[in-house]
């Protein structure tokens, strides 16, 4: 994955503290502003977007991860290249498994089960089509901003040890 991502100079990290629970919405990295990580840099496993760093000190970062319910960022449906506001993605793991919610899609969007969920490059500096998830299921509401999608997570949020911070600009 370094040398996928070499590119998007990617700096291996590992995790040093989290916040207790089954699942991590919140922890912290041993590289900081002397390592050249800076606020809302993507933070990702092999297996995909992890987070974004949103508190980086001179050592350490803070990482909040995408099933956390203060999460935000765009993404887009791959097959279909609809996309959801800047808000789009929003945690939401609740106490069961970790899953997200992807809010303000068009009211004709209708993605399957299954459809990659990929950044899409708007609102803030994420590069364009990390791996989120997979469409779970879609809910359909007679308000339009009620419509939202439950997205499962590429990523093992159970099994966070190491981690690739993306310091693109």
């Amino acid at each position: 994955e370094y040398e996928t991502r070499s590119t998007m100079n990617p700096m291996l990290a590992r995790v040093i503290a989290s916040e207790t629970g089954n699942y991590f919405s919140t922890f912290t990295i041993n590289k900081g502003k002397k390592d050249g990580v800076d606020t809302q840099m993507a933070v990702i496993t092999s297996e995909g977007l992890v987070g974004y760093t949103y508190e980086v000190f001179d050592t350490t970062s803070k990482v909040i991860t995408i099933i956390d319910d203060q999460a935000s960022l765009a993404a887009l449906i791959e097959s279909s290249r609809d996309q959801a506001g800047p808000s789009a993605r929003r945690g939401g793991g609740g106490g069961g498994e970790p899953l997200c919610r992807m809010y303000y899609l068009s009211a004709d969007s209708v993605p399957r089960p299954g459809d990659r969920v990929i950044t899409s490059g708007v609102g803030v500096s994420f590069p364009k089509g990390l791996l989120i998830g997979y469409v779970r299921e879609s809910t359909r509401a007679i308000e339009d901003n009620k419509h939202y999608i439950v997205v499962e997570p590429a990523a093992d949020f159970e099994h966070i040890e190491n981690v690739l911070v993306l310091r693109y600009y």
